[in-house]
């Protein structure tokens, strides 16, 4: 029963990122249509996932990482945020991509902090990531000399487990 607790809470949390930043896409012009969502269990499993995408090829104008990674009382929280962060950061800058990776992690303290960050209608953290996302897809576009469609396809990546956090409150 602790496991289902800890997924229900996650999942308010990776279903406010999702719905924030799909509500600004489309406010913005964009379409459900154009959305691919994969899920992954966990924090860790987010670079794996994008690099495959990455490897095989796919056309999307940027790929963005949602999820949310909630500190417990070890230090599990530090190694996970870090790993991911860099990892990210790594495929970013080194990755034959030539599309922009967001990051639209968040890392908080408490459930909380994690709620109001990604309530669409408080902080909104996930719709800040879309039009963090639309303005690096501009960017590339005017260095690459593109001209494609801004909103042709997304991906959104979401966290549904998150061990730390199930943990604390065993």
């Amino acid at each position: 029963s602790w496991l289902h607790n800890g997924s229900y809470r996650l999942r308010k949390i990776s279903d406010a990122l999702l719905d924030g930043a799909t509500q600004r896409f489309i406010d913005l012009g964009g379409s459900k249509d154009n959305v691919t969502l994969y899920e992954v269990p966990g924090a860790f499993e987010i670079p794996g996932t994008v690099k495959t995408i990455i490897d095989n090829g796919s056309e999307y104008d940027a790929i963005v990482s949602l999820g949310c990674i909630i500190k417990g009382e070890t230090a599990h929280f530090e190694y996970i945020s870090s790993s991911v962060t860099d990892s990210l950061s790594n495929l970013s800058i080194s990755c034959k991509c030539h599309i922009p990776l967001i990051y639209g992690i968040l890392t908080t303290y408490d459930y909380q902090q994690a709620i109001e960050r990604s309530n669409p209608n408080k902080k909104n953290k996930g719709g800040e990531v879309i039009s963090s996302a639309i303005d690096a897809i501009e960017t590339y576009q005017k260095i690459n000399q593109k001209k494609i469609d801004l909103y042709q396809k997304y991906i959104f990546i979401l966290i549904l487990i998150l061990i730390s956090f199930i943990f604390r409150y065993l």
